[in-house]
């Protein structure tokens, strides 16, 4: 597993980027490779930069629709008339309208609100590494790790395809990593297994089969990441020192906050 983990190690301070746990987590625990029933379902989450549509089921009509429209600032909140703030970024839209639902009943009689994303501008998924193109897709559809990774032209003939990361951020804003077999993925896809679908954000990382080539092919791809980033490509991205969790199949997480 130290193989499989020194692949994903990147310098320090980098954001989203796997890195490797500290020594004493590698000789306690080895990282085991996640099912495709055991992985998460992907879920649709608010992101810094979307503008969120906000209507109260009993507006009325006269009321202007562009008043319904709120982006969400960089700090992942919203402001609402009435209500004040309302922390939107890593939530679900059912539940952003929940909270504001709530929050109005002390001034409507009839407080219902429904919140749809309108615009999504962070709407893509990432897959680099031992793949052909390596970049950025936009998430136009409900889309699976199959047909990213065929949409980059596929793996190369180097690549790991039995210990691929997920790197997914969760509702509290930390990212989560995966690890699971894509080659066992394929062949079961034929069985009709369950895909892995992805969501708004993921990181999708094939490692190379060889160590050195491996960590100059990753720091290429994370310097290109941040290049792409730095331009505001994607508003979810905070830079500032990341923390990671290394999921296990048996349902531990291993913090890694290691300095290199």
């Amino acid at each position: 597993m130290v193989t499989l983990l020194a692949v994903l190690c990147t310098a320090c301070a980098m954001p989203n980027v796997v890195r490797l746990p500290s020594g004493q987590v590698m000789a306690e625990r080895s990282i085991t490779n996640f099912s495709p029933e055991q992985l998460p379902q992907p879920v649709l989450r608010v992101q810094p930069g979307d503008v969120l549509r906000i209507v109260r089921d009993a507006q009325s009509p006269a009321e202007k629709d562009e008043a319904t429209l709120y982006r969400v600032r960089p700090d992942g909140h919203i402001a609402y008339p009435f209500i004040g703030t309302v922390k939107a970024s890593g939530r679900t839209p059912e539940d952003i309208g929940a909270e504001v639902t709530r929050r109005l009943d002390d001034i409507y009689r009839e407080p219902r609100v429904t919140v749809n994303i309108a615009e999504a501008p962070g709407n893509r998924v990432y897959v680099g590494g031992a793949v052909r193109n390596p970049g950025v897709f936009d998430l136009n559809a409900a889309v699976n790790v199959a047909q990213a990774i065929t949409a980059t032209g596929g793996v190369l003939p180097t690549a790991d395809s039995h210990h691929v990361a997920l790197v997914r951020q969760d509702e509290n804003g930390t990212q989560q990593v995966y690890f699971f077999d894509y080659a066992a993925l394929l062949s079961a896809r034929s069985n009709g297994s369950r895909s892995i679908g992805l969501q708004r954000g993921d990181l999708v990382f094939v490692p190379s089969s060889r160590i050195g080539n491996a960590i100059q092919r990753v720091d290429m791809y994370v310097s290109q990441l941040l290049l792409f980033r730095g331009f505001g490509a994607s508003a979810n991205y905070q830079i500032n020192e990341p923390s990671y969790r290394i999921n296990t199949p048996d349902g531990t997480t291993t913090p890694d906050r290691s300095k290199p």
